[in-house]
């Protein structure tokens, strides 16, 4: 029998493509880079959110003074506060006998759960974050004629308007009834049938309305958000790499960053395995100002009424 050795750099890039593929929220929100978390207290850092301010008028030749106004930034804590990983115990019988291609059956597995993981943490942020007064609509997606689903888009970008919020990176995020909806109205064009296998674009339903719509099953099947990118903070550090791990890589894409090491234990309490352990460290944080997040809109798919406030 001939035994295929599996290299660190074969494990990255098997661990790239299947990222590609995969993984889809921490490339629409503000991915923050492992080297801030450096030696910071509590691992946890400061972000500073710019300052928003309005212009003022004064007539011309008149005695009116001038207004000064305070420079106020805002600071969000973003902690790494859960350790994703996923182990597996391979027995030497699995490994000799059983498995003819280590990446395919035993690191894509592991790679798609920690990032599906990674992808609960940013969802987590998205529904427990804190909105405004109108921030929240209700979609009814029982119109046959989809007039529902692109007047959803509208109201959503409208509420963004009055926020202020920059139109560069709008993203419309739908989970599945949602999506279903979106995908029937006649109004938006489907394009995501382009022949890459980039996870993002293969995700993208269309662009319209100023939204990129992007559909996902991170998210509940009734929940759909409208935000900006800096409406979420998501923070991601792989860990160190041991010196006592005989097989060991990190992988960085994306604004991803995970650890892969395998060893083996002749030890184990039920006989000698070889250990693949793939994880990471992560956080995310609702970006917000004065109490609430001024970046984002929460909308909820029930079926019900027509789209309302």
């Amino acid at each position: 029998m001939t035994i295929t050795t599996i290299k660190a750099g074969q494990i990255v890039e098997a661990a790239t493509l299947l990222l590609q593929r995969e993984v889809v929220l921490p490339r629409l929100v503000w991915t923050m880079a492992d080297a801030n978390f450096r030696g910071a207290l509590d691992d946890t850092v400061t972000l500073r959110v710019p300052a928003v301010l309005s212009s003022r008028t004064r007539v011309m030749r008149s005695s009116d003074p001038l207004v000064a106004d305070n420079l106020a930034e805002t600071s969000v804590l973003v902690k790494l506060a859960t350790h994703i990983y996923n182990l597996l115990n391979i027995t030497d019988e699995e490994l000799t006998l059983d498995i003819v291609d280590f990446a395919r059956q035993v690191l894509a597995p592991q790679m798609r759960a920690v990032a599906e993981g990674m992808e609960d943490v940013i969802a987590d942020a998205l529904a427990g974050a804190t909105v405004g007064v109108g921030q929240t609509l209700t979609f009814d997606g029982t119109s046959t004629t989809g007039e529902g689903a692109y007047q959803m888009l509208v109201k959503a970008g409208a509420v963004l308007n009055n926020l202020k919020v920059p139109r560069a990176n709008r993203v419309f995020l739908a989970g599945t009834n949602a999506e279903a909806a979106l995908l029937n109205d006649d109004k938006l064009v489907k394009v995501n049938e382009s022949g890459t296998t980039d996870a993002l674009r293969e995700a993208t339903i269309t662009r319209v309305a100023g939204f990129t719509v992007v559909g996902s099953l991170a998210i509940g099947p009734n929940e759909a958000y409208a935000f900006d990118r800096n409406a979420i903070a998501f923070a991601n550090v792989a860990p160190a790499l041991p010196d006592g791990a005989t097989m060991k890589a990190r992988v960085a894409l994306d604004g991803l960053a995970l650890r892969y090491i395998r060893d083996y234990n002749p030890t184990n309490a039920t006989g000698p395995v070889d250990r693949s352990l793939v994880d990471s460290f992560v956080g995310a944080a609702s970006v917000e100002q004065g109490g609430f997040n001024h970046r984002l809109v929460k909308i909820t798919f029930d079926g019900t009424g027509p789209v309302s406030a």
